[in-house]
This record gives C-alpha cells, sequence and structure tokens, in this order.
C-alpha cells in the first residue's frame, strides 16, 4: 500500500464548505499531492490545522463573485505548519485562490532548493518555486474551473518529476523511510525505535528532516498520530476516547485532550462542531 493511501489528512471542515472545492491528483503524482483545491472569500475565518501538507497557491482579487476580468494578485507557498491558525480573508474585493497542496515531505521534489526554515511561513513562490512560477504563469487563465487548473498544474509537475538530478533537490531515502515507519506506527514509536528500524543517527535524522520538511523527525510523528486521531474523530460511528488512547499510545485521556488541543487550537469538543457544522 502507498503512503498516500495510509496517510490521507484532514482539514478543520473535512466534509465541505461553502466556496471550496477540491479534487484528487492523477495517479502519477498521487504520492506527491493530496489535491488540487479552490475557494472562494471566506465570509469568516476558517481554522487552519496541521495536516503536514504544504501549499502553492495563486490569489486573484475582482469586484464580482466571478472569475471573469479577474488578475492574479500573488502567488505564494505557504509552508508545512505545526499549529492551527485562522485563514484571513479580504475586505471588499472578492478573492479566489486556487491551490497544490502537496505532501510536506514531497514538496521539495519540485523545489528549486531545499526548504530549510520554511515551517509555518508564507513566501513569495518564486523564492523557493521558480520553474513553477514560470510555468504556471505563462499557461493560468483567472477564467480557469478548477478542473482546467488542475490540468495545467499535473502538466508542470510532471515535467519537474523527470528533471535531472542535478537541477532538484536531493531527497534523502532515510526521510522516506522514516515517514513511512512513522505511518504505519500511526505515530505512536518512540524516536529510538524508529532510529533502530531505519538504521539512522538522530543527528543524521535531524540534520535530513530539516532539510526537506523544516520540522524535527519528533515533531512530525506526533503531527501524524494527532492526523490519525483527528480521523477518528471524524469518521468514527461513535468515538470512545479511551479506546483512542489504546489506539494511538496516549499515556492518558488527558494527554490525548492536550495534545489535541495543543496541535487543533481548540478543544474536542468544539472541533468536532465545527466538523460537523458543514456535513
Amino acid at each position: 500500500m502507498r503512503m498516500n493511501e495510509m496517510f490521507f489528512p484532514l482539514t478543520s471542515t473535512p466534509f465541505s464548505r461553502s466556496g471550496y472545492r477540491e479534487l484528487l491528483p492523477s495517479k502519477e503524482l498521487a504520492p506527491y499531492v493530496r489535491c488540487f483545491w479552490t475557494s472562494w472569500n471566506e465570509v469568516s475565518s476558517v481554522p487552519i490545522i496541521p495536516d503536514l501538507c504544504a501549499d502553492i497557491i495563486i490569489a486573484t482579487d475582482g469586484t464580482e463573485n466571478k472569475a471573469d476580468g479577474r488578475e492574479i494578485s500573488s502567488m505564494f507557498f505557504c509552508g508545512v505548519s505545526d499549529k492551527m491558525f485562522e485563514s484571513v480573508h479580504s475586505q471588499g474585493q472578492c478573492r479566489r485562490l486556487f491551490g497544490i497542496r502537496f505532501y510536506a515531505w514531497q514538496a521539495s521534489a519540485f523545489s528549486d532548493e531545499p526548504l530549510f526554515k520554511t515551517a509555518n511561513g508564507f513566501f513569495e513562490l518564486r523564492a523557493h518555486f521558480l520553474a513553477i512560477e514560470k510555468s504556471l504563469r505563462s499557461k493560468f487563465s483567472t477564467a480557469m474551473n478548477l478542473e482546467e487548473f488542475k490540468q495545467i498544474a499535473e502538466e508542470t509537475l510532471l515535467k519537474l518529476l523527470v528533471r535531472p538530478a542535478s537541477k532538484r533537490p536531493e531527497q534523502n531515502s532515510l526521510v522516506m523511510d522514516a515517514i513511512t515507519q512513522m505511518i504505519r506506527t500511526r505515530g505512536s514509536q518512540n524516536l529510538s525505535s524508529l532510529l533502530k528500524d531505519i538504521h539512522a543517527s538522530e543527528r543524521q535524522l535531524e540534520r535530513f528532516f530539516a532539510q526537506a520538511l523544516s520540522l524535527s523527525p519528533k515533531k512530525v510523528s506526533s503531527l501524524i498520530r494527532y492526523q490519525g486521531l483527528w480521523q477518528s474523530v471524524c469518521f468514527s460511528k461513535i468515538f470512545d476516547i479511551q479506546d483512542a488512547v489504546a489506539e494511538f499510545g496516549y499515556f492518558d485521556q488527558a494527554h490525548l485532550l492536550n495534545d489535541f488541543k495543543k496541535f487543533h487550537g481548540m478543544n474536542l469538543t468544539e472541533a468536532r462542531k465545527i466538523a460537523f457544522s458543514a456535513k
């Protein structure tokens, strides 16, 4: 089973959200891309929770709630996050966003350089993805729908995947081995045990994770566990917190609840209310 089939991270509103749509990638890009998405200007802010993804985003502005006559206002990269933040909507003008959501450990396969110090940050797209910026800018139309955007984005990404090794950042196999093991154990394996399984030192893994994801192995493992818990909360017919404590390797109920709130930015009851209000 591929990693993207084992780990399918969710947003804070996984069932639906007004003005938001997403499409899954082609089979070739499924190991790299979680989805392609579009969103209209939000009426209110939406919690953006850590999902171990990083996004390339194109923003267009206009004066009406339609795409005709719009212009690109910005193209930027949103690095992987390890904490919740609120989306900010524009005042006055309508704002439409198009996005490519990468699994964070795969984003560097398409970048121009390693993604050091990009966690929890927003950057002009050309700072790390100049090749993508040039390609998308030449093909993008403000009148596009999501299906059309996905087509040009996939064309761009598939070309970059076959770049010569000398023209792309080196991807270390230890990172992929560690991520695979973390996903298999749902983030519950301790670091010393993980290091033995993948035959790496802690210093090595810290360095390679900083280069590829800009997060520590320990933080990535914790986020994988948190996302697994969130999926259980959202999709279990009857969610039992004591069963979840055992399933995800928490010490006790308090540990689970505190860990969830640390990443989600609110308690479990509030999170469920937001998620299911859009169902």
